[in-house]
């Protein structure tokens, strides 16, 4: 059990002249805050979550503790980390209860319920949030100024659909290659969901999710790794996923390298980290073995992706892994800076995979994709 030491001047003169025992103060906090004040919810509709406060000691006596939405919060927590939640549509949520009750014997309180009651005004990519602030409690219990606030991000999941390249189908972003505003870029990132069917049935085991081969790209399997390990290769190195993966199953997959540093994530976990720099300049515009920049296929002999794939972005800039996270679904172009290109994966335009970035990019197919329906993003388990 954790007890929280508040620390007044006439302890620390104690402390330093006669040795006193240090003087504390029992708190209380939101339960799961003391790492962060961040906690996620995915809803699709209608949905409750329930939320306890925690008491640093057992509670003698019953202990209410007073809870509100603190409307500031969203537009402090942003201001400091760079982030773009916004406040839930008015309407769209209730709190059951106005505070929490510890009753005696116990130190979590009883929960307190707030709804999701209407999606009717939520925006398609957009991250909600409800901030949520308790105050000092009775019997004299004070509020833990760090753990006070919480904020509860509301991740829509998005039913979408996808292609399947199923060994047969890629695409080539022709009007990229050679482009001089892609080359000497300081820090690219790469992202894409992908959930795979099989595995390479080629001899060097290769399975490309998307790049230029020798110069950026992502690629399940290779000659001295597995087929289902993933690898980022180009401009001198290689570095190989620490986990393998599985068939049936969706993966948020993010690459980036910031010239000096290249990092593969997973689902937000780190799969590795390795030096860069004093390689080649970065360059999306490249080409190699026959291609430049392609979705699904990499060097002369394509090394096709048998799966399916959907929510591919390039960006030139290192994105942080809380934001690509957050936004693994889906962005809006008109507000994404250094926004490459997007293709979303979900459908074509007059022959053509449309790039949503606003530069042109389309993708050229080698043939007419197939195309899955119903699919849920995030893929939660």
């Amino acid at each position: 059990m954790k007890t929280y030491k508040l620390f007044t001047a006439a302890a620390l003169l104690a402390m330093v002249g006669c040795h006193k025992s240090l003087e504390y103060r029992d708190v209380v906090y939101f339960t799961g805050t003391e790492s962060s004040p961040l906690s996620s919810m995915y809803v699709d509709g209608p949905t409750t979550k329930s939320v306890t406060v925690t008491a640093s000691d057992v509670v003698k006596s019953e202990v209410k503790v007073p809870v509100s939405v603190d409307f500031s919060a969203v537009e402090r927590y942003n201001a400091i980390n760079g982030t773009e939640y916004q406040m839930l549509p008015e309407g769209s949520y209730s709190l059951d209860s106005d505070s929490f009750t510890i009753t005696p014997g116990n130190n979590i309180s009883a929960p307190v319920n707030f709804s999701i009651t209407s999606m009717d005004d939520f925006e398609e990519g957009v991250l909600y949030c409800l901030p949520l602030k308790i105050g000092n409690a009775s019997n004299g219990w004070e509020a833990l100024a760090p753990s006070q606030t919480a904020l509860f991000v509301i991740k829509q999941i998005i039913t979408t659909e996808v292609m399947n390249l199923n060994r047969s189908t890629y695409f080539n972003m022709k009007s990229m290659e050679k482009n001089p505003d892609l080359a000497n870029l300081s820090a690219v990132t790469m992202e894409a969901r992908v959930k795979m069917d099989g595995w390479s049935n080629l001899g060097h085991k290769i399975a490309t999710v998307m790049g230029i081969e020798e110069h950026f790209v992502i690629r399940f399997g290779d000659g001295s790794i597995d087929k289902n390990q993933l690898q980022i290769a180009g401009r001198g190195v290689s570095f190989t996923s620490a986990d393998h993966f599985d068939t049936g199953k969706w993966y948020h997959i993010v690459g980036i390298d910031d010239g000096s540093n290249i990092r593969l994530y997973v689902d937000g976990k780190l799969q590795f980290s390795g030096d860069s720099s004093g390689k080649s300049a970065l360059d999306m515009g490249a080409t190699a073995e026959g291609g430049g920049f392609r979705i699904g296929a990499s060097a002369g002999d394509i090394r096709p992706l048998p799966g399916c794939i959907s929510e591919v972005r390039v960006w030139k800039r290192a994105l942080s892994i809380l934001e690509a996270e957050n936004n693994q679904c889906y962005i809006n172009p008109e507000n994404a800076q250094d926004l490459i290109g997007y293709w979303r994966m979900d459908t074509m335009e007059d022959g053509m995979l449309p790039d949503l970035s606003g530069n042109g990019y389309h993708g050229t197919p080698n043939n007419t994709p197939a195309m899955v329906d119903g699919v849920k993003c995030p893929y939660i388990e």
